[in-house]
Order: C-alpha cells, then structure tokens, then sequence
C-alpha cells in the first residue's frame, strides 16, 4: 500500500473566463470543483493506474466531507482526522489567453494538540501497512516548526519508504528527516542549494547534490517543465523528456509525476521505467485544465512517448 499524507487539503474551485478583466465585472464561462493536496493528488493517480492508496490528515466541515467523498469514488482508501474547522477552499481564474491562473489560496483550518496527537497515533498505525509513505504541501495552522521531520522518522522506523515534496523551509525541515525520494522544481532546488538551476547540466548536478541530504540509496528528481526532468539516484544520473503535448495547466504535474513514479517502484518496475512513468503522468495532468489530474487511460496512452537516456 502507498500511504499518502495532506496535512493542509483544499477544495479548489477553478473559474474560467474569456479574458480575465481586473476591477471590472468577468462573465464566467464554466466553473469546477475538485479535491486538492499534493498527498490527495499522489493517491488519486496511484489508484488511476490500479495501486493500492490510502490518504491521510485532516478534514473538517462540509469541504472536508467533499475531499474524502472525491477520494472515496476513485477507489482510494482514507483515514483522516476530522478537525473543528472547516477544509480550506482554494480559487484559481483561467482565461483564454494562455497566461498562468490567477490563484488565491487560503491559509487552512486551526489544528490542535490533541488533534495533532490523534493523527500522529493513526499515522503510526498506518505506516506498518504501508511500503511507501508520501508526505507534503503546506502545513494548516497550529502545527509546530518539524512536524514534517517527526512524521519522517516515523515512517522510516515503521518500515516504510518516504517520498516528500514541499518548499522554502517546509523542504528544509523535511530533508532534516532524510527521506528516499524528493522531487523540488527547478526554483525549489535552486532556492535550497542556492545556485541556479536553469540547463538540464546545472539540474543534473543539482539533483546529484540533493542526493547527499537523502536516505542512502536515496532518488532526487528535479523537474524542468518543458525541458523534461532529471533523475540522480545510486546508478548515475538519467535524463527525461516528458511526452510533447499541449500545456493547460501547470497544477499537480509534480504531484503526478511522484504518484506514478512511487506506483512503478512498489510494483517492482526498474528505475528508468519507474521514472517513464512519471514523465507521463506529469504529461496527462499538464494538458488537463484547472486543477483536475490526469486519467489513467491518459497516462498510459503517452507512456510510449515518455524517453529517459543517461545522464552527463
């Protein structure tokens, strides 16, 4: 089983318009709602591809009833910790002229010691069952400075592998934990390494230095947009090109690329094949608008286009 760990889910409600006009009245042209989360994401493209998930934090209120009943209807197993307020809710505006969304996100529900300590029991729990753990995003309100490192450490004692993506000083604090497989942009690795991280030369070096702050034997990707992504793992260093398709949106490619990646792996697939897979599932969510993922038929389906050579 891959465990997947959303501290901070959201709704997120995307609005789509012909022309985003600011201070002015926008006619909307349609609207949709969707469950949210790195952790959310990575299970929900476990499942698609026919993986055993299970996702866990905290929910609460009507948004927090909608994230799970999202979960539940993909086939995706959930034990969150219900919490007194409501699931943050997250807006994007997208409009026809091919420039990034406009988003606004919400900063997420308070949460207590004793909520804390519940899903840290549960969690525990939890790990035992689970070869891989997925942890990351931003943190709701109330937790403490290293609550990413603690739930690490966990895993890892647990038995389990951990996979983990978030930024600025959230991904310090995990690193501090020593996790298997991390997978920051380009700007994210840049920002922790700090030097500039813009060729697939300068990334290839950077993921290799990432590697030294990993579990040994540890994976570090560092994803490129259009130029693909690059690997760094025990075997050298290899070079991705994601599947050419038409870009829509940007949201939860990452989140896919781990989710697929962390499925190969746990099914037994070689690394090169484990990270062609994550090449196209970040490909099927890239040409999806809004913030919706990419489908399993989709992924499959560009699979074939997905290239990985060796590394300089």
């Amino acid at each position: 089983m891959i465990l997947t760990v959303t501290l901070n889910p959201a709704v997120d409600h995307a609005i789509f318009v012909n022309r985003l006009r600011v201070g002015d009245t926008n006619e909307i042209l349609r609207a949709e709602t969707d469950a949210g989360g790195k952790g959310v994401n990575v299970a929900r493209i476990v499942a698609a591809l026919g993986g055993e998930a299970c996702a866990t934090g905290f929910l609460g209120g009507d948004p927090g009833h909608f994230v799970e009943s999202v979960l539940r209807k993909q086939r995706v197993q959930t034990s969150f910790v219900r919490v007194e307020e409501a699931t943050r809710m997250n807006v994007s505006i997208e409009d026809s002229t091919g420039a990034p969304p406009t988003a606004f996100s919400a900063p997420g529900p308070l949460v207590g010691p004793a909520e804390l300590a519940t899903f840290k029991e549960g969690f525990v729990r939890l790990c035992q069952g689970a070869s891989w753990v997925a942890i990351g995003g931003s943190l709701p309100r109330g937790l403490p400075a290293g609550v990413y490192h603690e739930l690490i450490a966990q895993a890892r004692a647990a038995g389990a592998k951990v996979a983990f993506d978030a930024d600025g000083p959230l991904l310090a604090d995990g690193l501090s934990g020593r996790p298997d497989v991390i997978k920051p942009n380009a700007k994210e690795a840049g920002r922790l390494l700090g030097r500039e991280v813009r060729t697939v030369t300068q990334a290839a070096r950077a993921a290799d230095a990432l590697r030294d702050k990993l579990n040994p034997g540890g994976i570090a990707v560092i994803s490129l947009g259009e130029q693909g992504a690059v690997l760094a793992y025990e075997g050298g260093v290899l070079i991705g090109q994601s599947p050419k398709v038409e870009v829509r949106s940007t949201v939860g490619c990452g989140d896919s690329m781990i989710g697929a990646m962390l499925w190969a792996l746990d099914s037994g697939k070689p690394i090169e094949e484990a990270f062609r897979w994550g090449l196209a599932a970040g490909a099927a969510t890239a040409r999806t608008d809004g913030t919706r993922i990419g489908s399993g038929e989709d992924i499959r389906r560009l699979l074939a286009q997905a290239t990985v050579q060796g590394g300089p």
